[in-house]
């Protein structure tokens, strides 16, 4: 289960917020300014306040956008992925095999194959018959050596892959969410500029002062959780 953290604690300081450029802040005086006229918000609730309402509109919408793009960037390493949990299974299972194997190869030879002759060994000597069967069983012990060290490697290899893989699906889960944290902090910084022109002569200041609840909707859950696709999944932890 993803678990959340503040948007304090998601938010890197050291990224730039987005600037509010003139136009902006213009448009949400001009707005706070024809505000004023229309009396106090129904409810003294954000959510009935037009201005406030399309601000959360637009950062949702923005924010859904940078999750978009998340999933499109990582389809290809999910699909990858899920490719290499499969190998893993078949990896393991032969690298066991393998290992089995090797131990089997390098049992010594009992005395009765070391002195087991072969075609064409009837006139040697009994010592140049011992030795090549000694280094018959060696070449086997040494192939089965190797083989069990290939079947190591390329598992070694894959597990290399699939940590790799997580690691830029991580990263790039960690932009998409500083992305979002910087537009959610762009938005209350535009809230705060147009409740303070509201407010700031407002015909029933005080009413709005003491009662208004003006502060923005949270933001989309995604974006506060430690993983914007929840998963349970763990590197190596194949089926």
């Amino acid at each position: 289960m993803a678990t959340t953290r503040s948007k304090a604690e998601r938010f890197d300081a050291s990224y730039r917020s987005l600037p509010v450029y003139w136009p902006v802040r213009w448009r949400l005086l001009w707005i706070a300014r024809s505000d004023r006229r229309a009396g106090l918000p129904i409810g003294l609730s954000a959510e009935t306040t037009p201005a406030l309402r399309d601000l959360v509109a637009r950062r949702d919408d923005a924010c859904e956008h940078e999750r978009t793009r998340y999933y499109a960037h990582v389809r290809p390493i999910d699909v990858r992925l899920a490719e290499i949990d499969t190998e893993l299974v078949a990896l393991k299972r032969t690298l066991a095999e393998k290992a089995e194997a090797a131990v089997r190869a390098a049992v010594p030879p009992s005395e009765e194959e070391l002195v087991r002759r072969k075609a064409g060994e009837r006139d040697l000597p009994p010592e140049l018959v011992r030795q090549r069967r000694v280094l018959e069983h060696q070449r086997i012990a040494d192939a089965a050596r190797e083989a069990e060290l290939d079947a190591q490697r390329r598992l070694d290899a894959t597990l290399a892959e699939e940590a790799e893989l997580a690691a830029r699906r991580q990263n790039r889960a960690d932009v998409t969410r500083s992305r979002a944290l910087r537009l959610v902090e762009y938005a209350d910084r535009l809230a705060a500029l147009y409740r303070r022109a509201l407010i700031r002569r407002h015909p029933q200041r005080d009413a709005l002062v003491s009662s208004w609840r003006s502060d923005l909707a949270g933001p989309p859950a995604w974006v506060l959780a430690d993983d914007i696709i929840p998963s349970h999944r763990a590197p190596g932890a194949a089926a």
